[in-house]
């Protein structure tokens, strides 16, 4: 059984939505590596406990 189509084919959207896809991924790439370059600094450069404090097991 085909369900129908709820909007027509449109390659401009299609590309819209594309373009919006790649750049939240990127956004999120972006913001993973930030969080993980922050914990590196809070390690070994302000040598707090804030990365240990986030490992399994340390309650």
């Amino acid at each position: 059984m085909e369900l129908p189509a709820l909007i027509a084919p449109d390659k401009d959207l299609a590309g819209l939505i594309k373009e919006i896809h790649e750049t939240f991924g990127t956004v999120g790439y972006f913001l993973i590596a930030a969080h993980a370059a922050a914990a590196l600094y809070h390690h070994y450069f302000l040598r707090d406990n804030t990365v240990t404090r986030m490992l399994p097991g340390k309650d």
